[in-house]
């Protein structure tokens, strides 16, 4: 395809020139310095179009909204629902906004109504400044999100329990006689979990397909675990393209850390920034000793973009609190679902809503069993791995504890996260092992390729240790490795310093056959 003209944008404010060049056909999205958004490949002659309404829909009731004709892009949605004084409940949390593009049998964008103005706990209001999410008084919702579409767009209301009036206005552009080239499409779905695990597996966000772009987030947090502050369970943690050539990892501190705050999650002033804020946080009287905090934080990434190839695997750290989220992504083709909306009752908060419940199946990318800690303070663990005598599979026999693959990538601190207070603490001085079986159909030689930092050691079969080495920073290694048909025991012995990524200690693993195919491993004792 051939780079499209260079052209020049000017910015409001001091006199400015930026040139942008070759945007079409570039894999990952960029931000356009005239209006702070996100630069999609948009016919050039636009006809702008609006549709406004006023409408009563009754409990239980759907009413579509919009049914627009390709090709055409949605700019700004904005709707005020309930009654500005507060006198309806948790409208917010009560109606559902789902949108369509292109025919998807699935939506594009599924979220109770104010979760997706950044609106959490059932609240009716609070400031939110930023390009992207705008919320002002009297439950004025605005998103300026671009939802690009090549044949259709169709936005619809569920309504919940109770009758509710609305006003809404959506405007967009068409363009007649001219091709919609721009194959992303916007996406966005809400979550939520009570309670989430404390130290164990993190709060999913987000678990999608590439090629995309996740463009932002937010978070709300109800505290019922006093175990430790709730950001204290951790912060980001982004697995990124697990069976792809080059995988990445990014980690965050403390929860608060994600929303460039400060201070240990505690006692903050609601703020709205730019890319970044906690623009809701109140600390509850729960008849305890210390209040308990419900927050909101949110993170746009429009500069430090997160792209991702082949998938995206997105968590945060958690406590065992009641945890709600809406993850807004760009990618090509309709969306995989990896969640549903639960029964209206379970989406009020407080509800029980334990991990599973209403989560869809993940694409299988295999299993690890995950072994006991293994001292390393003066290097042990990884000698003991490099002298591994022939034909001893594993080097620390015992009880392992299996855990899917993310994409590609395992993790050892869904087992072994210290259970002691600090932000996203870790261990040092340790390694572990992760043991898995892969079938090969035939003796072969199959290229494996980890990604890992700190020290890393592989053994296939029981043959002779390949020491991958110590890696600051997160990155990849390709080694060739004979496999015989059936079964093959793979053993990867990694350790864990507190590196570049705040303890991180994860490896992404992926074995290709000659003939391009991927051996997808399998744990079995």
């Amino acid at each position: 395809m051939p780079p499209k003209t260079s052209q020049k944008i000017f910015a409001a404010g001091p006199v400015r020139c930026l040139t942008l060049c070759a945007l079409v056909g570039t894999s990952a999205l960029r931000l356009s310095p005239a209006t702070g958004l996100f630069l999609l490949d948009l016919p050039s002659d636009p006809v702008p179009d609006h549709v406004s309404c006023n409408e009563r829909l009754n409990a239980n009731q759907t009413k579509s909204l919009a049914d627009f004709d390709g090709p055409g892009c949605i700019s700004h949605i904005w709707i005020v629902a309930g009654r500005p004084d507060g006198s309806m409940k948790m409208t917010s949390r009560k109606m559902v906004l789902r949108i369509n593009f292109d025919d998807s049998k699935e939506p594009n964008v599924e979220s109770p109504l104010g979760d997706f103005f950044g609106i959490m706990h059932g609240l009716d209001y609070y400031d939110i400044n930023t390009p992207f999410i705008s919320v002002m008084a009297a439950n004025g919702y605005n998103c300026y999100f671009q939802m690009p579409f090549a044949k259709n767009a169709h936005i619809e209301l569920v309504n919940g329990p109770e009758n509710v009036s609305f006003f809404i206005q959506v405007d967009w552009e068409r363009y007649p006689g001219q091709e919609m080239k721009e194959q992303r499409r916007f996406c966005a779905q809400w979550r939520r979990e009570n309670p989430a695990q404390r130290y164990g597996d993190d709060y999913m966000l987000l678990d999608a397909d590439g090629p995309g772009d996740l463009i932002g987030f937010f978070l709300g947090v109800r505290l019922y675990d006093n175990t430790d502050r709730w950001s204290h369970g951790g912060a980001e943690n982004m697995y990124i393209d697990g069976m792809a050539d080059h995988p990445a990892y990014i980690r965050g501190i403390g929860g608060e850390d994600a929303f460039g705050t400060s201070g240990g999650g505690v006692l903050h002033t609601p703020d709205t920034h730019l890319y970044s804020g906690m623009p809701y946080y109140y600390t509850a009287d729960v008849g305890e000793a210390r209040g308990a905090q419900r927050v909101v934080g949110y993170r746009f990434y429009p500069i430090d973009r997160i792209h991702f190839k082949e998938s995206i695997r997105f968590q945060f750290g958690s406590m065992a609190n009641d945890l709600c989220s809406i993850a807004y992504w760009y990618q090509r083709g309709a969306p995989r679902r990896f969640t549903n909306l639960p029964d209206w009752p379970l989406m009020l908060p407080g509800a029980e809503l334990p991990k599973g419940a209403v989560d869809r199946p993940l694409p299988d990318n295999g299993s690890w069993g995950l072994g006991v800690l293994l001292d390393n303070a003066k290097g042990e663990a990884v000698e003991l791995a490099l002298a591994a005598t022939a034909g001893n599979q594993d080097i620390k026999s015992g009880s392992w504890i299996e855990k899917d693959s993310y994409h590609g990538f395992i993790d050892f601190d869904r087992v072994h996260r210290p259970k002691t207070r600090g932000p996203g603490t870790f261990y040092s001085g340790k390694a572990a092992e992760a043991v898995s079986t892969i079938e090969a159909p035939a003796d072969m030689t199959v290229r494996v390729r980890i990604a890992w930092d700190d020290r890393l050691v592989l053994r296939v079969n029981g043959s002779a240790p390949i020491d991958f080495g110590a890696n600051a920073y997160f990155r990849d290694r390709t080694v060739e490795v004979p496999f015989k048909k059936g079964p093959n025991r793979v053993s990867v012995v990694e350790s864990n310093e507190a590196g570049t990524n705040h303890g991180g200690w994860v490896f992404a693993f992926r074995a290709t056959a000659p003939d391009g195919s991927i051996l997808i491993p399998h744990f079995s004792k």
